[in-house]
Order: structure tokens, then C-alpha cells, then sequence
């Protein structure tokens, strides 16, 4: 049987319909292949050269993400195959007769992305739950906790003492690897130690025969480890990800990931490089004839060989380096490229130095990327440059073309990831694609497609068309730190065309909305804003557009490998929570629509139970709820502070409480809680509420003021605290607290730009100082004037209310 030093093409095995994540080989005749299409599929070999698919496995609801080959038993002569994924249930089925599973394994809160299995017939499971299971005879017998998703796990048994057929001992070692950046070791339920040192998510592990095992990391780096914790070999040469890593009897590694390639190790050296028409590389696998499997995102499952008898036929050859060659690569992944600098055609007469290298070359106005196979002797063409943004044409990406291909950073050091838009895409609908794809935490959401709107932003659509607009990216979108989703401008909300002016009610609870999104008493009767009298309330919203992005994280939540589906709103809920915020705009229907036994479970869900990036939509409904109903804080009104305390990620001290959230997701959040809270003051109860928990309240902004440095925030801040003001002003008690607030403003006007939150803070100052002495002797101490110099700053109709209210506040002052 002639063999060659490199591999070669064998098959191509097309059938699924999405990303092909695991692949496996029970035998030499058999291959299994999970899929995001919801299946397993099987693949039996029909010649030397080819497979024909098999009856699918189609159980699972969800992707399926993980398999493993459990060796054959008396009971299972065929061996098992085992599947995990979305859906949380491991299942396992005879590979000849896949109709129907065998067993169910149940345990896992979420995404099984690892498998493996012991010849002693026990499974090992990773999720995305931060645990990995260990499964005996179809039960769970032990769970091993890691702070962070178990993306890989190998199964090592020492000590194995047979007598006849009868296993007497086993002592189980599972290795389990985490997005914590760790590998463990772990004995018969207990760690026993820790390796570190990647510097990212370890993705892979393999047994390395005689030395230990191999990891693979998000960090481009593959580790040869000893058992006791050495690190014998670091091997470098991917650019990106790392997700899948074997090892073959005779020592060779092979590994693959985001970089489009599957790369074949010798010792420390890199002996073979073998790119893909298909970003991701997904899974590699070992057949026990000596050849190996790999799959990727354009759900192709591909065998490779060594032997000349089992290469594929020059047709599909040369169809998969026509393939490869086509592929288009972004010039920001290999740097800024001069095409007039390069050399031609000519230099590609001169071979490579080494296996995989790349040499660009200039065709024409193109650029074109080489790849110099050792196995070939020969460059072959991987792509042609294209331009990632700004080109005035189309680009070419894994096969077809987009007007943009976008590089996402997702961490230091880490080689940014390629997303592909077309400004017909709905950029939220594109970040969830690309976050699916490359199982990115769900959090990033917003960020990513924010950096889309951002950056094709030079594109204008339906210019002179229906006024209807995409209610997601569109000039109407829900932007919950912005002016009220797109709303019209109307005026300041103390001297402006829109403002509310009192009838004799010291409250002032009635108002009208503002660009920005808040409404206020305007002066006094003398024309003067200080002292303030009323409360100033946030009541703009484009409640369709809040609606609208409810509706869409809802349907993330049933849909997402990161969550518990139940957090989801059942079809009932939507239904009330449609017809509830669909009456928000008239008050006196809202009062006969809203029903708290079913609409306030509703609320804590969207609001509260949610995850962080979830929220804000939630939040803004009950900003809204509040101003017409006096449910929230007559239900909830014990525990409204600690509920909102939880809802922006403050801990029950009032400090905060990040994990792994994003800043820019708690900011919004919180600035939305803040705005609630203003919204308190419209009604009688809730002035109440904010009177009795002020000490909790005030204790929250306290800590928030120093990290407040997005504009609405401060300006919703700086808000509460005008409505404090106000109402010590009302109850004419606790000068402690007054003199406090006095603080808690200077210190949220230390370093202020932003003109409203500043007027308001001067108001907020005379308002505190007004009548009363000991805040007057208070104002004095703090060196108060010395903020007032900070009105020059502004222009145009900011600055002259500013020196209005700068005029007053020195005026109170004395």
C-alpha cells in the first residue's frame, strides 16, 4: 500500500445544511458528524474514496455541537455514538441504526460543547454551565465545577486491574479545560491540580502517548504538557482561534481553527498546512486506517490520506483548490498592502522555505495570497486580497460577496475575528450570526451590532421610500440612552415651548415630554429656577420601538445556547405585556389594561431576571409603568430598592457588582434606573417610597456618581438628586441628608461637560441651599462657588441658562 509523507484529499462528504461542529470515526467504514442543522449524520464508506450518507440522527431540537464514540461492548456490539448540544441532552445511539436513541442523558443547564469517552464505557461531558459530568452506566456520578464554560474534556484511567472479563478497579483521571484559562485534573470527582498558561479559553485537549497530553487554546498557541504540570512545548504558526486538536500513534499533532487552516506538527515544526475554502475549522478527527477528518462552517465534512489508493479523483481535487482559491482574504488580516509594491507572477518561480508559508503577488490591479505546499512542491493560490471596508465595491468573503467585511476585536492579543455585512442585513441580526458562529458570549450583542451601524453608517437605504423604517437600525430605533427613540425635539424641559406650567400644585405631577426625555416644573412665577418647585419626570419614549426590541430578545432568549429558555415569555406573556404597553400612551386605559397578578411577574422578568444586556428594554417599560400605575411600588415597594439595586448590578452594599458584564451594558442599565426612580416622584406613593428607602436610595447614587461617566447617566443622576432636593424642601427634615446631597453634586460636578446635567446640578445646589442655614454654612465650607466658574464653558442658549442659574445660585449663597 504506497503511502505519502503529506495527506492528500480523499472525500468530500456534503449533506448538511449548516456549520459541521464534531466528526468522529467508530470505524474505518463509519464516520458521524453533528451538525447546527440539528442533526447527527452518518456516513458510510462505499470505496476507497468515497462514503455515501447514512440515516441521520435527528433527536436533538437545538445544534448539536459535541460527539463521542463509546468502544463496542457485549452489549453494544457496534458501539455507541454519543451526541451533546443546544438543547442540553446527551443521547446515545447504535451508528447502524440511528432512528432512535438509546439513552438519555439529562443533567446539563445548557450547551453541551464536549464530549469523550473512556474504554471502560463511561462518558465525560463539558458545558457551557461551567461544569463537566462523568457518566457511568447512564448516570451521573460525579460533576466538576469550573468558573467559567468547559469547552474540552480527556479521559486518562491508570490503574486498570482485569480479571476475566470484570473490571475490579477503575480509577478515573479526567482532564477538563475551561474558558477560565485552565486545564484541571481531576480524580474520582476531585481536583488535584491546575495547569496554567494560556492566556485565552482552552478549546482542545488530546492524550500525547508516553509524555501527557496537548492543549489548544483561543490564544493561537498549542502546549505540550506533562502530567505533573511542565510545559515541554509551546508550537505557534496559527493566526487566529485554535478549536480542535488529535494526535496521531506516530507523534504528529494536527490542529485547526479560525485561520481557514488544518496544520500538521512534526516535533516542533509545522510539516503541513492545509487551508480550507471555509473560515472555521470546527473538529478534527483520526480514523484508525491513519487517516483524518475535519469539518467546518460551509458544512462540508472532508477526509484526508496518506495513501495514494485513497486520494480522491483530480476532479474533485482540483474542484477543492478552485474553491480555495477563490476565497477572498480581507487585507486587515494580513496586513496593509501596497499593491504596487509587490512582486509579480514571476516570484512565485522561486519555492518556499517552509511548509504553509505565504507570499503576495501582484496580478493585474489584484492581490493575490500563495501558500507553498511541501506535499505539492508547488505555491497554490488561497484567496485574493480584498479591501475590508470603504473599497467602493463588493467583497468577497468565504465564497460570496458583501459590501462590507468587518474586523471584530473580541481581547488582547487575540487575532480579530472577520464578520461579513451587507446593508440590506439587519445589524442585530448580523452580530447574533456572527456570535452563534463563532460562540461568542451573548452579552457582546449590542456592541457588535453597534460597531456595524457605526461603520456603515456611509449607506443610506430607503432614501424617498415608504416612512417606515427598521425599527432595529432605522432613524425611529430604540436607542435607550438616547432622547427618547427618535422623537421629535420639544425644548428644554424647564423653559421650552413643550413645558409644564404649574396650577397652584407645589407637586407640579404633571408634565410633558422633552428631547430629552424628561419633563420639569419651568421657573417661578418670578422667572427664577432657583428654588425648584416639582418634580421633573423622563416620559418621552417610542414605546413601538421598546416593543420592538423586546419582542427580539425574547426571541434570542428561547433561541439561545447561553440560557435557560424558561427566562423566555411565554406566548400568554406576550401577549399581556403587548397589550399593556400598547395602552401606555393614553394613562386612563393603561389604569383599566394593566393587571399586576399577571402583568408585574412580567415586569420582574423582562426587568429583573433577564441577563444584564437584556434589561434595558425591561427597564424602560417599567420607567414608563410607573408614571400610570401605582402597583409597582404598592407590590414591591418592601423591596423596590434591593430589586433595583439587583436590576443595575449593584450588590446590597450599593458597590458594584461587574462580573463579567460589559461597562457600557451597566451604564445603560443604570441610567434607566435612575430615570425610574425620577419617575417615582410623579406619584404620591411613590414620593413616599423614595422618602422612607432615601437612606438606600442615596447610597446608590453615592457609589455610582464616581463611575458615571456617560452623559445620561449623569444627567439622570443629577435628576434624583434635583428630586431629592425638592423633597426635603417639601418635608422640611433631615438637614444630615441635605448637607449630603450637597456632597454627592459637587462630586458629580467635578469633572462636568455636558451642559444639562450641569444646569441641573446648579438648580439641585440652590434648591438645597434655599432658606436654610445649616446647608447655607455647608455650601460655604465646600468652596461651592468655586464650581460656578465652570457656566463659561457653555454657548449659545446652554450658557445663557446657565449664567441664569449661576446668578441665582450665588444670589442664595450670600
Amino acid at each position: 500500500m504506497a503511502a505519502t509523507t503529506h495527506f492528500h484529499l480523499s472525500a468530500v462528504l456534503q449533506g448538511h445544511t449548516a456549520d459541521v461542529k464534531a466528526v468522529v470515526s467508530p470505524a474505518d467504514t463509519l464516520i458521524a458528524s453533528a451538525s447546527r442543522d440539528n442533526t447527527v449524520g452518518t456516513w458510510q464508506r462505499v470505496g476507497p474514496n468515497a462514503f455515501t450518507p447514512a440515516t441521520p440522527f435527528k433527536e436533538h431540537q437545538h445544534f448539536v455541537n459535541s460527539l463521542a464514540v463509546v468502544p463496542p461492548s457485549t452489549e453494544h456490539p457496534n458501539g455507541l455514538i454519543v451526541s451533546g448540544g443546544a438543547d442540553k441532552i446527551i443521547y446515545a445511539f447504535d451508528p447502524l441504526d440511528p432512528s432512535t436513541p438509546l439513552y438519555s442523558l439529562i443533567g446539563h443547564d445548557n450547551n453541551v460543547c464536549a464530549l469523550t469517552a473512556g474504554i471502560n464505557g463511561d462518558v465525560i461531558s463539558g458545558s457551557w454551565d461551567f461544569s463537566a459530568k462523568v457518566w457511568r452506566n447512564w448516570n451521573c456520578i460525579y460533576t466538576l465545577k469550573h468558573t467559567q464554560a468547559v469547552w474540552a474534556v480527556l479521559s486518562v484511567e491508570h490503574d486498570v486491574v482485569l480479571t476475566g472479563m470484570d473490571i475490579l478497579s477503575v480509577i478515573n483521571v479526567d482532564i477538563l479545560g475551561s474558558a477560565d484559562k485552565t486545564i484541571k485534573l481531576w480524580r474520582e470527582g476531585k481536583e488535584i491540580h491546575t495547569y496554567t498558561g494560556h492566556t485565552d479559553a482552552v478549546r482542545g485537549l488530546a492524550l500525547y502517548e508516553g509524555v501527557g497530553f496537548v492543549s489548544c487554546s483561543n490564544d493561537s498557541t498549542i502546549r505540550l504538557w506533562s502530567f505533573n504540570g511542565d510545559v515541554l512545548q509551546e508550537l505557534s504558526g496559527h493566526t487566529s482561534f485554535i478549536y480542535t486538536i488529535i494526535t496521531l500513534p506516530g507523534g504528529e499533532i494536527v490542529s485547526a481553527g479560525e485561520d481557514r487552516t488544518m496544520r500538521v506538527w512534526r516535533g516542533n515544526e509545522c510539516v503541513q498546512t492545509i487551508t480550507h475554502p471555509c473560515q472555521s475549522i470546527w473538529s478534527v478527527s483520526a480514523m484508525a486506517n491513519g487517516d483524518i477528518i475535519s469539518a467546518g462552517s460551509d458544512a462540508v465534512v472532508r477526509v484526508w490520506t496518506r495513501h495514494d489508493e485513497r486520494k480522491a479523483e483530480e476532479a474533485v481535487i482540483k474542484a477543492f483548490n478552485d474553491e480555495v482559491s477563490s476565497s477572498a482574504i480581507p487585507s486587515n488580516q494580513v496586513g496593509d498592502v501596497d499593491k504596487s509594491k509587490l512582486p509579480s507572477l514571476d516570484a512565485l518561480n522561486q519555492p518556499g522555505k517552509k511548509d504553509g508559508e505565504v507570499k503576495m503577488v501582484r496580478v493585474g490591479n489584484a492581490a493575490e495570497a500563495h501558500q507553498w505546499s511541501a506535499a505539492e512542491q508547488q505555491w497554490i493560490k488561497i484567496g485574493e486580497v480584498v479591501d475590508a471596508v470603504g473599497s467602493g465595491r463588493r467583497t468577497e468573503f468565504d465564497g460570496k460577496e458583501y459590501d462590507y467585511v468587518f474586523d471584530i476585536d473580541i481581547g488582547e492579543g487575540v487575532p480579530p475575528l472577520k464578520l461579513p455585512y451587507n446593508v440590506t442585513e439587519n445589524p442585530y441580526q448580523a452580530a447574533q450570526e456572527f456570535i452563534w458562529k463563532h460562540e461568542i458570549p451573548q452579552g457582546y450583542l449590542d456592541q457588535i451590532a453597534n460597531f456595524i451601524i457605526q461603520n456603515a453608517k456611509g449607506v443610506t437605504l430607503g432614501t424617498g421610500t415608504s416612512g417606515h423604517s427598521d425599527p432595529f437600525t432605522g432613524g425611529g430605533r430604540y436607542v435607550p440612552g438616547g432622547a427618547g427613540g427618535g422623537q421629535q425635539s420639544l425644548g428644554d424641559p424647564f423653559t421650552g415651548a413643550g413645558r409644564y406650567v404649574p396650577t397652584g400644585s407645589a407637586a407640579g405631577h404633571s408634565a410633558t415630554q422633552s428631547s430629552s426625555g424628561s419633563s420639569a416644573t419651568p421657573k417661578a412665577a418670578s422667572g427664577s429656577y432657583i428654588p425648584k418647585v416639582g418634580y421633573t419626570t423622563f416620559r418621552a419614549a417610542n414605546v413601538a420601538a421598546i416593543l420592538t426590541k423586546l419582542v427580539q430578545f425574547n426571541g434570542d432568549l428561547e433561541k439561545s445556547m447561553d440560557y435557560d429558555g424558561s427566562l423566555a415569555l411565554t406566548s400568554d406573556q406576550r401577549i399581556r405585556l403587548e397589550s399593556f404597553m400598547n395602552s401606555l400612551a393614553n394613562p386612563s386605559k393603561f389604569t383599566s389594561t394593566f393587571n399586576p397578578q399577571s402583568d408585574l411577574p412580567i415586569l420582574e422578568k423582562i426587568a429583573l431576571l433577564w441577563p444584564a444586556q437584556y434589561r434595558f428594554p425591561g427597564i424602560d417599560v417599567l420607567r414608563l409603568v410607573v408614571l400610570h400605575s401605582s402597583e409597582v411600588v404598592k407590590q414591591w415597594g418592601g423591596d423596590l430598592a434591593a430589586r433595583l439595586a439587583r436590576i443595575g448590578s449593584f450588590d446590597g452594599e450599593g458597590s458594584v457588582s461587574r462580573g463579567k458584564e460589559d461597562v457600557k451594558v451597566v451604564e445603560t442599565n443604570r441610567m434607566l434606573v435612575w430615570r425610574l426612580v425620577a419617575n417615582t416622584f410623579e406619584r404620591n406613593d411613590g414620593v413616599e417610597w423614595a422618602w422612607n428607602d432615601r437612606l438606600k436610595i442615596i447610597l446608590l447614587v453615592k457609589q455610582n456618581i464616581p463611575e458615571a461617566s456617560n452623559k445620561n447617566l449623569r444627567v439622570a443622576l443629577a435628576t434624583v438628586l434635583l428630586n431629592f432636593a425638592v423633597l426635603l424642601n417639601e418635608k422640611k427634615q433631615d438637614d444630615a441628608l441635605r448637607v449630603e446631597l450637597l456632597e454627592h453634586v459637587l462630586e458629580l460636578q467635578k469633572a462636568e461637560t455636558d451642559a444639562e446635567s450641569e444646569f441641573r446640578s446648579f438648580v439641585t445646589l440652590g434648591t438645597l441651599i434655599h432658606n436654610n442655614a445649616a446647608a447655607k454654612e455647608a455650601a460655604q465650607l465646600m468652596d461651592v462657588k468655586d464650581v460656578l466658574s465652570k457656566a463659561e464653558r457653555t454657548t449659545g442658549d446652554a450658557e445663557l441658562k446657565l449664567k441664569q442659574a449661576e446668578r441665582e445660585l450665588r444670589k442664595v449663597l450670600g
